[in-house]
């Protein structure tokens, strides 16, 4: 260990053993956009809680280092990341510094876990993992059984306006709106090599997989990928299973991106103006006057143009046991939300006073229950003040940031 660490780590200690009167946080912003508008409600938060906040540029981490060290010479409660930004900061004698300093490493999860195998796998024992989706989270626990605290977190929604702010149903411009990427234009990119793959076949078993996604979505990826293996009499111990999902995992992306297109497409063709946001929607092999892109915009201002739309859409990136921000933005934007469902959806919103609930397998149904959005304004406002007020009181990330402090 450096004289460096040495000596913050004997002052570190003696100070933490006295306590602290603050909280005192590390953050990280600059790579993603969208991580840097939730990054910044956290920063906002706890600000108002009196929380102290070092929030570090990731994308120039050898220029923050000096302010890093510095904010390490008090104790520090946790740092708070998403998607392993940071996770991996090293002193000069190459150990994690989250290690070293025995600081609890806050990292959630925005995605599948599959998705980082290579980061999960060098996790630092400080590790807190959040997941978006309970199915996640036992995903972490059987292919990272080094990861020894996981968590199920839900997503949360961003308020930009108080209630008595919001546009009205019927005075708002856009009728539909979608903000989402179609996944598989990204997906190809991480299309391996698969002709490389010799324990079997893997162009067969990669089109039955995706197959059965789309016949089953209430299936997910990691299942139908294990299942298919196992039809082929191929056993795995987790270690090797693990690598074959995280290889395999692309299909999850393509499966996603089929439901978002069928749901765009079957409402346009059945005359409803769907208005949509995000990369991908340029390369459809069909067009329809119907279908308005807007393109990429920044974050914050799809939240802003949620709160001109009278419905906003959802489709889950394949959770089936957790929920989306698009979900809970809709509502805090005070529009009519209709989303695919979920086992979190069910048990948070039985009975469809707060937002509209669909089945994939039913995806023909969905313009006949937006159609009844739009039609009925005065009951579609009735669901959205209700929306509104369950979000606000349950579904932001000031109440996530309280659970996750009610349980460090």
């Amino acid at each position: 260990m450096t004289a460096f660490a040495a000596i913050a780590r004997i002052e570190y200690t003696l100070e933490n053993t006295w306590g602290s009167k603050n909280m005192r946080f590390i953050l990280f912003q600059g790579l993603i956009d969208t991580l840097d508008l939730y990054t910044g409600e956290f920063v906002k938060i706890l600000k108002e809680q009196d929380a102290d906040c070092l929030v570090l540029d990731a994308g120039h981490m050898e220029r923050e280092m000096l302010r890093l060290k510095a904010f390490l010479l008090q104790p520090v409660t946790a740092v708070l990341s998403f998607n392993n930004i940071g996770m991996h900061l090293e002193l000069e004698d190459g150990k994690n510094i989250w290690d070293a300093f025995q600081i609890p490493f806050w990292n959630i999860l925005m995605d599948h876990p599959f998705h980082y195998k290579k980061a999960l796998d060098c996790a630092p024992e400080q590790t807190v993992l959040y997941c978006m989706d309970k199915n996640h989270a036992a995903y972490v626990k059987r292919f990272f059984p080094h990861i020894q605290k996981t968590e199920f977190l839900p997503h949360a929604g961003i308020p930009v306006k108080q209630e008595k702010d919001l546009l009205p149903i019927h005075e708002r411009k856009i009728d539909v709106l979608y903000a989402g990427a179609l996944s598989r234009c990204s997906a190809e990119g991480l299309v391996p090599d698969l002709g490389k793959i010799t324990e079997f076949d893997a162009f067969g078993l990669v089109k039955d997989a995706l197959e059965q996604l789309i016949q089953n979505p209430e299936q997910t990826t990691e299942q139908v990928i294990e299942q298919c293996l196992k039809d082929r009499k191929q056993i795995f111990d987790d270690k090797k299973l693990g690598e074959i999902i995280s290889e395999l995992r692309f299909v999850d992306s393509f499966a996603v991106s089929f439901y978002r297109e069928q749901m765009v497409r079957v409402l346009a063709e059945s005359g409803i103006t769907v208005t949509v946001f995000g990369t991908g929607w340029d390369r459809c092999e069909w067009e329809h006057p119907k279908l308005v892109y807007g393109g990429e915009i920044p974050p914050r201002q799809i939240l802003e143009m949620m709160n001109q739309s009278r419905v906003v859409l959802n489709t889950m990136t394949w959770f089936k046991r957790g929920a989306h921000d698009r979900i809970f933005n809709g509502m805090l934007a005070g529009a009519a939300v209709a989303s695919d469902t979920s086992e979190y959806i069910q048990e948070h919103f039985p009975d469809g006073r707060e937002l509209q609930v669909f089945s994939l397998k039913e995806i023909y149904r969905l313009p006949e229950m937006v159609k009844a959005l739009l039609d009925h304004t005065d009951d579609t406002q009735q669901m959205a003040d209700c929306g509104y007020r369950a979000a606000a009181e349950h579904h932001t990330w000031k109440n996530r940031l309280n659970n996750m402090l009610n349980h460090k």
